[in-house]
């Protein structure tokens, strides 16, 4: 069996790569600015400390664990209720005005009890947190609510 390379297929799988990481990239830098300017507006109105200074790899691993730590949570918390709103339709808790207050309160006191509890150099008020997360939450319900399968055929 000879191995062969087609040189075509090559090329294309090195663009669509290229393409991946670089707006992979262009998106990392851009949270970062927000996030940098998110700090920096907390910072100056005094809603927030952050006295963690070490070097930039230090201070990139430790507020970055914050921001991924958070992240994920917050993602599983939003995947959790998403299929409690599947498996239980009729729940009133589970209806449209109610669950989104629901979502976010219980959001925040798990962020705030799971992950910011352990960062010491990192002060923020709860009711702060609490309006990130709900804009957050709000932002994301805009710009990606439910939507159809489309997977899926009409006879099933």
């Amino acid at each position: 069996m000879k191995f062969k390379i087609d040189v075509s297929k090559m090329m294309t799988l090195a663009f669509m790569t290229t393409i991946f990481l670089v707006s992979g990239l262009i998106f990392l830098i851009f949270v970062s600015f927000g996030l940098f300017g998110l700090s920096r507006i907390l910072i100056a109105w005094h809603l927030a400390e952050f006295t963690y200074n070490q070097s930039f790899a230090d201070n990139l691993f430790y507020y970055g664990s914050y921001i991924a730590g958070g992240f994920f949570l917050l993602r599983i918390v939003e995947f959790v209720f998403d299929n409690l709103k599947r498996i239980y339709p009729d729940n009133i808790y589970f209806k449209a005005p109610l669950v989104h207050g629901v979502i976010t309160i219980s959001a925040t006191l798990i962020f705030y009890f799971f992950v910011h509890v352990n960062y010491q150099y990192i002060r923020i008020n709860f009711l702060v947190i609490f309006i990130i997360i709900s804009v957050l939450y709000a932002l994301t319900e805009i710009f990606y609510p439910n939507s159809e399968d489309l997977n899926q055929s009409d006879d099933e």
